[in-house]
């Protein structure tokens, strides 16, 4: 037993001392982890906040944009009608043209007939 002792005195510390430092590891390792994991969240969730601004941005320009579409549809439709009104007037005016050139034909061949008579 007296051998024992001092045997008991030696290991029993250097035990205590291993399993201390076995258990102060293993708790930095968790809250090494438990940080990581709390830096992982919080770039996550700045991550998820940055891209929900953008996605409000974009959806703010897409309803500018379909805005300005809408506008120029009825802009165009607006010109369409009346290039269109446009068109007919001078549809008719190059019809009225051509009667009165027939017409005016139609007289200077009179003429020439009346002039080859006389």
């Amino acid at each position: 037993m007296d051998n024992l002792n001092p045997l008991l005195i030696a290991i029993v510390p250097a035990l205590l001392t291993y399993l201390g430092t076995k258990y102060k590891s293993q708790n930095e390792r968790e809250q090494y982890a438990s940080s990581a994991w709390k830096q992982l969240y919080d770039e996550t969730k700045q991550q998820l906040g940055e891209n929900k601004v953008r996605m409000d941005r974009m959806q703010a320009d897409m309803t500018d944009l379909r805005k300005q579409m809408d506008e120029m549809k009825t802009k165009h439709a607006k010109e369409v009608k009346e290039l269109e009104h446009q068109n007919a007037e001078l549809k008719e005016e190059n019809r009225q043209l051509r009667v009165e050139n027939g017409n005016l034909k139609n007289q200077l061949i009179e003429k020439e007939r009346s002039n080859e008579i006389k």
